[in-house]
């Protein structure tokens, strides 16, 4: 693609928010959410009164009886949502792909959201809602995989009731072939417009938009499509797609989109995971006018009051109450205030996977340039009792950058198993973990009686890790490239989380936790 007018874009928020989905409100603000996937709570929403400044007020997702399973995969869970506000009520459809299609209703978008109503035969992913003029609902989504041939599919839906009220008809087969997903339909001046993403959620990703006289189509294709695409560019923001609009019969339209960040020494290798973005766009000739248009943003930042939130999720729900993250109070940092926190970890015996439930707690990767620090004040355990255990029940505790359970980069401490010399020292181990192929970066020894420090500065390239305790200061362990937890090199849809873990038998307890953007 040649880059012909290149416009900026503003983030709506950082860290992975992906698939976004935006609807203008009863007050005439807008309302935005986004995919959660395995993490609890879900479903995060944004409001703006502007489309430009975008505010987190909560998720729909709150409760674990919405979240029908404790424990699942990798990028499994909630998939592609849609907002939409029709007559005042605000309904919010979304996929979580461990049981099948559902709603959420409410009244005020900051909840409380209603149980799911769970929409029966109804297959495949990313399913939208479109509220014709006479009251008419339809319902929109892709393929379900082996079943049905590529390509967007309609049906009429009863909203009350979830149920299918026609047959499921496929109406676009997209252009390329090549994964048509995230469909959205809308009406203007009588014109019913689809719009959806193709190429895959990667590099090639892209937005392409078509036109009819009725729901069912036929569909005349834009014939300046791709409507959007950063592909074959050297620009910053890539992998953009997956649109939705408010405001869609206004000469002025929001739309949204999400892309990554990637700089050049790691093109199309970014970390943090896809984020969304908002700009304006006019009409020409009854199409959105965005032919010839890159779009673009800042690699570092839109401000510290975006980037510095600390959204506490965990990989799954904690029912067993194990994780308590509290605030404790504010620190300075160049003229503003941030976070700090304390938290303690009830262990059990596990390791990164999901099957026995969460295994961190944390919050997205905002910005590459941070730093991250936490003190591990005190971990309780009866070392005695553990003496000469291997069946992995000594305990360890630390912090996690963390992909998926695949690949995970832990700095950590624990005393040596086995040892009485566990009595007076710990280890410190930064360890990678790239799907079952550990590598050791850096450790050292000190003392088992005083309190650890452990801190993660992120810049560009990757992260550099320190730790040490309170009496001899802190340790370089040294770097670890981002890459390895890159988009395209662990796989996935979500991205970065920075997290705490304490993995055994004991109790871990985390003072003066703190993540600013440097």
């Amino acid at each position: 693609m040649t880059l012909f007018n290149c416009v900026p874009v503003h983030r709506m928020a950082s860290g992975f928010y992906p698939d976004p989905s935006v609807c203008t409100m009863v007050d005439g603000s807008y309302l935005a959410v986004s995919s959660s996937f395995e993490y609890f709570p879900g479903l995060g929403l944004h409001i703006s009164c502007d489309g430009v400044h975008w505010t987190y007020v909560g998720a729909a997702l709150t409760r674990p009886d919405q979240f029908p399973y404790e424990a699942m995969g990798n990028s499994q869970g909630i998939f592609a949502p849609t907002i939409r506000c029709y007559r005042g009520t605000y309904y919010l459809i979304a996929t979580n792909v461990n049981k099948g299609t559902m709603i959420l209703i409410a009244d005020n978008p900051k909840g409380p959201w209603s149980q799911p109503l769970w929409i029966e035969d109804w297959p495949g992913i990313d399913p939208s809602l479109f509220f014709d003029d006479d009251g008419t609902v339809y319902i929109c989504g892709n393929e379900s995989g082996r079943e049905e041939e590529a390509g967007i599919y309609l049906s009429r839906l009863d909203i009350h009731t979830g149920k299918i009220l026609s047959a499921r008809l496929r109406i676009c087969s997209g252009i390329t072939g090549s994964n048509p997903e995230g469909p959205h339909m809308y009406k203007r001046e009588g014109m019913y417009y689809l719009v959806w993403a193709e190429g895959g959620t990667e590099s090639g990703h892209m937005e392409n938009i078509a036109r009819s006289t009725s729901p069912w189509g036929p569909y005349e294709f834009y014939p300046g499509n791709p409507l959007i695409t950063n592909r074959s560019t050297h620009l910053t923001l890539q992998a953009i797609g997956h649109c939705d609009f408010a405001d869609f019969d206004s000469d002025r339209t929001l739309m949204v989109f999400h892309g990554t960040r990637n700089n050049d020494e790691y093109p199309a290798q970014g970390w943090i995971g896809r984020e969304p973005y908002a700009t304006w766009i006019t009409w020409k000739n009854g199409w959105p006018d965005c032919s010839d248009q890159s779009y673009t943003c800042s690699f570092n930042g839109d401000g510290q009051a975006l980037e510095e939130r600390t959204d506490w999720v965990t990989p799954g729900i904690d029912s067993q109450h194990r994780y308590q993250v509290c605030l404790c109070g504010f620190g300075d940092q160049d003229g503003g205030r941030n976070n700090i926190y304390n938290a303690v970890i009830h262990a059990i015996n596990q390791d990164f996977s999901l099957a026995a439930g969460p295994p961190l707690i944390g919050f997205r990767q905002t910005n590459p340039r941070f730093s991250w620090s936490a003190t591990l004040n005190t971990i309780w355990q009866d070392l005695d009792r553990l003496q000469g255990d291997t069946s992995g029940n000594l305990l360890r505790a630390g912090l996690v950058l963390y992909a998926n359970s695949h690949f995970y980069v832990e700095l950590s401490a624990s005393a040596p198993q086995g040892s009485r010399q566990g009595r007076n020292t710990r280890d410190i181990r930064l360890l990678v973990h790239q799907d079952g192929l550990i590598s050791l970066v850096g450790s050292c020894l000190v003392s088992g009686h005083t309190p650890l420090n452990f801190t993660v500065k992120g810049n560009d390239r990757g992260f550099d890790f320190f730790a040490g305790d309170t009496l001899t200061g802190l340790k370089d362990l040294g770097f670890v490239p981002g890459r390895v937890l890159s988009f395209s090199h662990a796989g996935g849809f979500t991205g970065t989380v920075l997290g705490l873990f304490a993995h055994g038998k004991g109790t871990a307890e985390f003072k003066n936790i703190s993540y600013t953007i440097e």
